[in-house]
């Protein structure tokens, strides 16, 4: 009776297990066929070093990118003081900070009454995939949810919320949107954040997910040079700058393949060449550079430009496979294997994070 009772038991967990994975099962095909896909799922294949794809859907995806660069280079810059590509109808102007775009931004809050959404007029060459940046000045008493519309495409408008409280002074990307030629009102910022206020300062666009933003401009007063334990905002900027240098730079796996700036970088290596600059010998290799004595823990929620991010694309029992370096507002610059280049795009859409660290002086 023992053994019948035991044979029931199992048949019944068996038919359980089952169950559950049929449910799953169905529940993720029920989502992949409702034709809309939640932003943070991200893609099946990890956009780091490790991707699972096979040879033609990585073939298929750097033929994406090599035909964007076939086109010419083409970006635009709209600030809030050039009055015939921006609107901003009740908002208050006259707004000063050395962090902002050419010194000055317009803002509205909870006091402003009667204020529309502030535009800027973008002109798109042709039909395609562009990168959409922004500048702003961070503050502490700014919005942690300001709201950016961008028009795709096909025809409607994506809303993506910002945190304007910090990744400030500096370009950073909204997100990538493909867009149809133009010249019109292409972004958007709602007035209405929370308790904060909301900035509208400056965004640019370039075209393709290899290319690099407009050069950015330097507070006054700030060299930029050097990269220390203090990690100023400047300092962070300057590190993330120089990373932007290497964008579109072919990857290779090194090893074999030599560490070879601006020709053949994989995700280490990138890292490497970069604080390299700085005056940190971090060694060309993630698991060394994980461990890396001269570092500190960083958690994910307070993530600051120029930390390093590790992944573990394999699982969490295996080592760590990639690196890169946060660069604001959720994306990474690194060397990518999908890619097949240096890019700048969103992190969660490389699997298995694992931890990040914060570069400190050398002893």
């Amino acid at each position: 009776m023992r053994r019948i009772g035991l044979v029931v038991s199992v048949a019944v967990l068996a038919t359980f297990l089952v169950s559950v994975v049929t449910l799953t099962a169905a529940a993720q095909t029920n989502t992949a066929n409702s034709g809309v896909q939640a932003e943070s799922s991200g893609p099946a294949i990890s956009q780091g070093t490790v991707t699972g794809a096979s040879r033609a859907e990585l073939r298929a995806i750097h033929q994406d990118v090599a035909e964007e660069e076939l086109l010419p280079d083409y970006s635009q810059v709209v600030d809030n003081a050039d009055s015939e590509r921006f609107d901003a109808q009740g908002w208050t102007r006259g707004g000063k900070d050395d962090w902002a775009h050419r010194g000055d931004f317009v803002s509205a809050g909870p006091d402003t009454a009667g204020a529309t959404d502030a535009r800027f007029k973008l002109k798109v060459p042709t039909k395609g995939d562009y990168a959409l940046y922004a500048w702003w000045p961070a503050r502490e008493g700014n919005t942690k949810a300001a709201r950016f519309g961008v028009e795709t495409a096909a025809g409607s408008t994506r809303w993506t919320e910002i945190d304007q409280t910090r990744d400030g002074g500096s370009w950073v990307q909204i997100g990538t949107y493909e867009m149809s030629a133009g010249d019109r009102y292409v972004v958007r910022i709602s007035p209405k954040g929370d308790s904060g206020r909301v900035i509208a300062d400056a965004v640019a666009l370039v075209r393709g997910v290899a290319s690099q933003p407009p050069p950015d401009v330097a507070p006054a007063e700030s060299s930029g040079s050097v990269y220390t334990a203090s990690s100023t905002a400047h300092q962070r900027w300057a590190v993330v700058r120089y990373g932007r240098k290497h964008l579109g730079t072919p990857y290779r796996l090194s090893p074999p393949s030599p560490c070879w700036a601006y020709r053949k970088e994989d995700c280490s290596c990138f890292t490497h060449l970069v604080f390299r600059h700085f005056g940190k010998k971090l060694p060309d290799h993630p698991v060394k550079q994980y461990w890396y004595k001269n570092r500190k823990w960083v958690s994910r929620s307070h993530l600051k430009r120029g930390d390093l991010v590790f992944f573990k694309e394999r699982g969490w029992h295996h080592p760590i496979t990639h690196v890169a370096m946060y660069s604001g507002n959720g994306y990474v610059l690194h060397a990518s294997s999908y890619y097949g280049k240096v890019v700048n795009s969103k992190m969660k859409y490389i699997k298995g994070y694992r931890g990040a660290r914060r570069i400190q002086r050398l002893n």
